[in-house]
């Protein structure tokens, strides 16, 4: 009962809590301390009494960037729990061909599950098919269970170790899986398309009819780019952005953006097949997402103009090599910006000693 007014004082204690390291070491002390430490006094798991505190913070305005610093921390973890596992039995050829033979029969019916079940909530073929490919592995959860029937003895011995080869099995075989997704996706192209009435919001192709300028990243550049050409091109400009914080704050500012995915194939189709875009502009972080988007431009016969940024020179020569029209260096182009302001500074200096 003390977690109720522990977990206000919390809670009001992460709001002013710094970042990094300070962030680290507050969600390791909270699951040790008033997690794991004060269940096993009073005789409850202290595993569990982690998992509550957890869950105290998860509605927290901080939740995800703790959860973010944390990661490291339970990757850790994750890895010292599996060499405990690992250490507990020697495989043998059988309990390697079984972990094969299991991944061969079970994951492809965990992915036709996933696929069915995300066509059934809502989605297009290919969030269905993409949903599908990161769930279809054997979580390391399965450990947990396979090491609790052994200790109950409903279980024998060698098939936790089955199970643990498995679970490491499943994980190279989603990952590859993974980084070939989008070749998957056009293999399954005979899957009956979605009614778009029937699709969730959130799934919906993205209508960019009546947009003259489309500005794919809406961080600080990408914004930065965006009120220009509102407020001096006079342009009906459309933000594009993946992150649902981002799109809200910027929505409650009044900019026209909308969320979604450049790596969607749909949505480049989407995006041409309006006929009013004239230039696309690529304003997102990484080089390798804007290469990516730049590529289903020209798949999708885009014949407007494109204009990008970039961090390194040799990503300036790489963009221009590809068709861009215009490639700006955002490092270059601010310290000439901020050469422009020193010599600005300076001329003001000197016509005020002349004066």
């Amino acid at each position: 009962m003390l977690l109720v007014p522990l977990a206000w004082l919390l809670r009001r204690l992460l709001d002013v809590i710094g970042r990094g390291e300070m962030l680290v070491l507050f969600g390791v002390v909270v699951a040790l301390g008033p997690g794991y430490a004060a269940f096993e006094a009073v005789g409850i798991s202290g595993d569990l009494g982690a998992l509550i505190v957890g869950l105290l913070f998860a509605t927290h305005s901080r939740a995800i960037e703790m959860s973010k610093a944390l990661f490291s921390v339970k990757e850790l973890f994750l890895i010292g729990f599996f060499l405990l596992i690992g250490m507990g039995a020697a495989p043998t050829w059988t309990d390697a061909g079984l972990a094969v033979l299991l991944c061969i029969v079970l994951l492809p019916l965990a992915f036709v599950g996933f696929v069915w079940l995300g066509r059934l909530f809502g989605l297009r073929n290919r969030t269905a098919i993409r949903t599908g490919l990161v769930l279809s592995n054997f979580s390391e959860f399965s450990i947990i269970v396979a090491a609790f029937g052994v200790s109950a003895g409903l279980l024998a011995a060698h098939w936790l170790t089955v199970v643990t080869i498995a679970v490491a099995l499943g994980m190279v075989a989603s990952s590859i899986a993974n980084a070939h997704g989008l070749r998957l996706i056009t293999a399954l192209t005979w899957l009956p398309a979605q009614e778009i009435s029937r699709l969730q919001p959130a799934d919906r192709p993205i209508d960019t009819s009546g947009s003259d300028v489309v500005v794919l990243g809406m961080g600080r550049v990408g914004r930065a780019a965006y009120e220009r050409l509102v407020d001096e091109g006079g342009l009906r400009v459309l933000g594009i952005d993946n992150d649902r914080a981002v799109i809200t704050r910027l929505e409650a500012d009044g900019l026209n953006v909308l969320e979604g995915d450049a790596t969607d194939l749909e949505f480049w189709s989407r995006l041409v097949s309006g006929g009013f875009v004239r230039t696309v502009v690529l304003a997102m972080a990484f080089h390798g997402s804007n290469a990516f988007a730049l590529e289903r431009l020209h798949e999708a016969g885009f014949d407007g103009r494109v204009v990008a940024v970039a961090q390194h020179p040799d990503q300036v020569v790489h963009l221009s090599a590809r068709g861009v029209h215009g490639v700006l260096n955002i490092y270059a182009g601010a310290g000439h910006a901020l050469a422009g302001l020193a010599m600005g500074a300076e001329d003001a200096e000197g016509r005020s000693r002349d004066g």
